[in-house]
């Protein structure tokens, strides 16, 4: 006895499973190198290109701010040059207000002002224009076939920041430039107000106006490594230029260095992506990846000399589970080894017998109880619909109505045969249609013009396969609780909806209240029916109320389950609308097909058409 218990004990401790076989080989021939390998090598380079450039960009921006510091420097002497000219000090004080002197520019001083304007952005490519605004709307300019001679608010929305910087040289982000012939957009400026020297007073505004090329002039003396970006930026973060024409993606990751200016106020940043610096590593990736692959190969050598083992006993029971899903629940798959396949096996044979025994012992049964249960409630229908027809019966023999009675006698006899001759359980909507209207024509008899009933049914579904005595009860449910002092009037249509059919009533009658509403609703779609029925008297016996609708409710589920059934709608400013959901099915029951024939193709009609 000790022997079994420590042979039992030893072959549980040497039991692997085969999830950790996979685990241990995989991490010891590709997880654990290339995790290692990978990562730290990875990690380190592009810790180190990181570092390298960051120090890079932050002398590449120094030297850019240093830069642009002196041109910036070079462009405020070129605007205080006007200041120092008698000739052009002269030429603003005669046009320094409205009154103050001529209202219109003369050609010996556009000639003055052009030749010196001319002489500032001699040399100077990078200069598009340089413009004088005198105080009376006048300009002068060295462009003088492109520049308007007169100028207003209008065309200067930038004056009121110029104007702001006391004199001072004032930098003037993109910005339009109206008094062009053609308007120019994105225009960069530097600018300021030049006064008397003595009483302070404006005289006029001088404006130098930058060529795109400008600022890139300034960064292409120091060039930057890879890819990146170089921006400037003056007040309030105003981008006044963006090295390739392109602003930074915000949705990808840069290495940023940046030198502001206290002088002139701008801000020059440099942004790597940093998509860039992991593109330079591929080279320490392809090695990593030779490394992976060698390892790959290794643990493919591994699986082929395991697979025999592995995958024979795994194929074997696949095809029993293929001869199983055939319906053969009698085959038994054979148990090679002892590890959670060897364990499956025998829990797919232990499971194949219990669904073989479940499909003897229970699922018979079952069908057998649903067949029975389908009967008894088609039969519940029988003896309501006959005990309200031969009601109506009594009242025409008692009337006298001989030819009407005898009408309704051969109409009672069609339908008899139709519901009791016939054991069917399922139908063609053209016989379900045909009963419809010959009940409609025997309550026509009786009610007469109270009474409207039309039938919209294209005959594209009369061959469509539905079970049997589903629309009568509804339309008996209309006539005894619609039926008011006013006509009534009800309809049968048929629609598709997502693939299946919807046959619905609707009358214009009484309605329902919400609380009898919901007290239908709990009777219809409740598992279990009344306790106890309401009865009313009439005819030769008792009629039970409440169980028409719930039967043809039950019927659909049992048939077909969710979601298929009756539903309720009284939303309508009159009357209710009964629908019923079921699948489409357009299997043939005989070979004859639907019996009978329907005049007209889209709509057939009861009464009252």
């Amino acid at each position: 006895m000790l022997r079994m218990l420590s042979g039992k004990r030893f072959n549980r401790s040497a039991y692997v499973p085969l999830r950790t076989k996979f685990i241990i080989l995989f991490c010891l021939l590709i997880t654990i190198p290339f995790l290692v390998i990978g990562t730290i090598s990875y990690k380190k380079y592009i810790a180190g290109v990181e570092r390298s450039t960051v120090e890079l960009s932050n002398q590449v921006v120094s030297q850019i701010n240093i830069n642009l510091e002196h041109y910036i420097k070079e462009l405020d002497r070129l605007t205080l040059a006007p200041l120092y000219d008698e000739d052009m000090m002269q030429i603003l004080r005669k046009h320094r207000g409205p009154g103050s002197g001529g209202t219109y520019l003369s050609t010996d001083e556009t000639l003055k002002m052009n030749l010196f304007i001319s002489s500032l952005a001699f040399d100077r490519g990078e200069i598009e224009s340089i413009l004088v605004f005198t105080n009376d709307g006048g300009i002068f300019s060295n462009l003088d076939q492109s520049v308007r001679k007169r100028w207003d608010r209008s065309m200067a929305e930038w004056m009121e920041t110029v104007e702001q910087a006391d004199g001072g040289l004032a930098i003037l982000p993109p910005h339009s430039a109206a008094y062009y012939t053609e308007a120019k957009q994105g225009i960069i400026s530097v600018a300021r107000v030049i006064r008397e020297p003595y009483t302070h007073a404006m005289l006029g505004i001088v404006k130098v106006d930058l060529m795109p090329r400008g600022f890139g002039s300034i960064v292409s003396t120091v060039r930057s490594s890879g890819s990146g970006l170089l921006q400037i930026t003056g007040k309030d973060q105003v981008v006044l230029y963006s090295g390739a024409g392109k602003l930074p993606d915000s949705r990808e990751s840069y290495i940023t260095a940046s030198a502001e200016s206290p002088y002139t106020g701008l801000k020059v940043t440099s942004l790597m992506p940093r998509a860039q610096l992991r593109e330079d590593a591929r080279e320490l990736t392809n090695s990593t990846l030779i490394v992976s692959i060698v390892a790959l190969m290794a643990a493919y050598v591994a699986a082929i000399l395991l697979s025999s083992r592995l995958i024979k006993p795994i194929a074997h029971l696949q095809s029993k589970m293929r001869q199983v899903k055939r319906g053969l629940f009698l085959e038994r798959a054979t148990v090679t080894t002892s590890d959670e396949i060897g364990q499956l096996t025998e829990g797919f044979n232990t499971m194949i017998g219990e669904i073989d025994r479940l499909v003897k012992e229970v699922y018979e049964t079952r069908l057998k109880e649903r067949e029975a249960e389908l009967l008894a409630l088609q039969s519940q229908i029988h003896p309501h619909f006959l005990y309200n027809t031969l009601e109506m019966v009594n009242m025409l023999a008692l009337q006298g109505n001989t030819r009407e009675l005898s009408g309704v006698v051969t109409s009672l006899g069609k339908l008899l045969r139709y519901t009791v001759g016939h054991r069917e359980q399922m139908v063609y909507v053209l016989d379900e249609v045909k009963f419809v209207e010959a009940y409609l024509r025997i309550q026509g008899m009786r009610l007469g013009d109270k009474l409207e009933a039309v039938i919209h049914i294209d005959s594209s579904f009369d061959s469509c396969v539905v079970p049997k005595l589903i629309l009568q009860p509804l339309i008996e449910n209309v006539i005894e609780h619609a039926m008011g002092p006013d006509k009534l009037c009800l309809t049968l249509t048929a629609s598709v909806e997502e693939e299946d059919l919807i046959l619905s009533v609707r009358d214009n009658g009484l309605g329902i209240t919400r609380a009898r509403m919901l007290e239908l609703e709990e009777q219809l779609y409740s598992r279990q029916p009344r306790a106890a029925a309401d009865a009313e008297q009439g005819g030769f016996g008792r009629i039970l109320k409440g169980f028409a609708l719930r039967n043809v409710h039950q019927r659909l589920r049992l048939l077909y389950g969710e979601p298929y059934g009756l539903t309720l709608d009284n939303t309508a400013e009159q009357g209710v609308t009964v629908s019923l959901r079921l699948p489409m099915n357009w299997e043939a029951m005989n070979d004859a097909g639907p019996a009978g024939d329907r005049q007209g193709g889209e709509e057939s009609c009861g009464l009252g058409c």
